[in-house]
């Protein structure tokens, strides 16, 4: 008897691919260069929509799911954060904050951009709470950091502006 391959019905696509290895590149430049902004408000965003269509289709996490969760480590390692500490601001941003955005603030096509400034503020508080209990100095903001928010939401305003 011969036995099937598995292979055949397995399709991968090529354009999450080459966007991962963008988004990586882009991410070590962002390191370096100080206008450029991180990007977690945008994932936040992004995340937050695929648990939405998650619920909505009745489906399971896929590869974008788990990229999205390998960047925001790799995040978090790139720019000095706390290891992690951008996956416990998702999960408070999920549970107490982007669905009560959502549903009570009714600013439509704004939404995105409120819910980048809310990551922002939860990775900040988290990452300064992780410093104070270890004792150790608290990340300064420079001047760039509120300049590096409002792009990445005015990206978060051009990309979700119609998925609110």
């Amino acid at each position: 008897m011969r036995k099937t391959q598995v292979y055949d019905s397995v399709n991968l696509n090529f354009g999450y691919i080459i966007a991962g290895l963008f988004l990586i590149f882009y991410e070590i430049i962002s390191s370096v260069f100080a206008y450029f902004p991180i990007l977690y408000g945008v994932f936040f965003c992004y995340m937050f929509k695929l648990l939405e269509e998650r619920e909505y289709n009745v489906s399971s996490l896929d590869f974008r799911w788990y990229f999205s969760l390998f960047f925001l480590a790799f995040c978090d390692i790139t720019h000095s954060f706390f290891i992690f500490s951008s996956w416990l601001a998702f999960l408070i941003f999920y549970i107490a904050c982007a669905e009560w955005v959502q549903t009570n603030l009714k600013v439509g096509k704004l939404t995105a951009p409120i819910l980048v400034l809310i990551s922002y503020a939860l990775i900040f508080l988290i990452d300064y709470i992780f410093s104070y209990v270890i004792d150790q100095h608290f990340k300064i903001l420079s001047y760039e950091t509120p300049i590096t928010i409002l792009i990445e939401a005015l990206i978060a305003f051009i990309f979700f502006k119609d998925k609110f």
